[in-house]
């Protein structure tokens, strides 16, 4: 029976650094190079990865790594067809989250392997692309981006842990406390204090070791657990502290508090 063949590829407007492509087929591409940082893991099969002189078998559990401008191919290795994850992102994007870890980066600096075995790693980026595929709000794809990819360049640079003193953060903090209910994006808090994003990450790492979408999540939950305890309806709830959905409330309120948003207000009904 022939396999189905097929390429999907995830964009979107306000994450105008990714694409990623998820697909199933036979192509073979020849020997090319991008201008983004592209890294890619085989879900079904193995493949023949080739970076400049070097040549690899890539394998589940295995991650590619290229960096931009790198001449580069994955081939399958059988006729039928491979299934991927291949995910691009803009150099400048990258270089901030570099940047957001290490302040003595002044460009982006290259990464130092072609090849990655780590089954760990391996996992959380085989979720993260299903994530940006899902139907969460793209503000939480940004943050899961922002979480996978200090992760991955970690490792590789000098971290600065000095803590860094602005007067900004606290007007930042009472900002989002004030806009709780909005889905406030990197972006758009950027905007608001003129700053640019990746110090805003940075400067909330330094001060609460958080981003600042982890740490807005937490006013919406803690927010809602007070709905919760005033006997407020789960759906009213939800809505007010601005929740696309009852299940995209449900599913951050289990994350953050370990247990559902039901099973917590039937401890305060009298």
């Amino acid at each position: 029976m022939k396999q189905e063949t097929f390429t999907k590829i995830f964009t979107h407007k306000k994450l105008s650094f990714l694409e990623l492509r998820y697909s199933n087929n036979t192509k073979h591409y020849k020997e090319h190079i991008h201008d983004t940082f592209s890294i890619g893991i085989n879900l079904e099969d193995k493949s023949i990865y080739t970076n400049k002189d070097k040549k690899y078998d890539l394998d589940i559990g295995m991650i590619a790594i290229v960096n931009p401008n790198d001449i580069h191919s994955c081939n399958p290795i059988l006729k039928t067809p491979n299934l991927y994850y291949m995910m691009y992102l803009d150099e400048k994007w990258c270089y901030g989250i570099q940047k957001s870890i290490c302040d003595e980066v002044n460009n982006f600096k290259t990464f130092p392997k072609d090849i990655l075995h780590d089954k760990k790693l391996y996992n959380k980026f085989k979720n993260l692309c299903e994530t940006i595929f899902s139907e969460i709000t793209y503000f939480e794809k940004e943050n899961e981006l922002i979480n996978f990819f200090t992760e991955l360049f970690r490792p590789y640079l000098r971290e600065s842990i000095s803590k860094i003193d602005d007067p900004i953060f606290e007007k930042t903090i009472e900002y989002l406390k004030q806009n709780y209910k909005e889905n406030i994006s990197l972006e758009e808090l950027s905007k608001e204090f003129d700053l640019n994003p990746f110090y805003i990450i940075r400067l909330f790492k330094s001060q609460i070791n958080m981003t600042p979408h982890a740490y807005l999540l937490n006013l919406k939950i803690n927010r809602a657990k007070e709905f919760l305890q005033e006997g407020i309806s789960i759906v009213d709830t939800a809505l007010e502290c601005g929740f696309t959905d009852q299940s995209h409330f449900h599913r951050n309120f289990l994350k953050i508090v370990a247990t559902t948003p039901r099973e917590y207000q039937l401890n305060f009904v009298q």
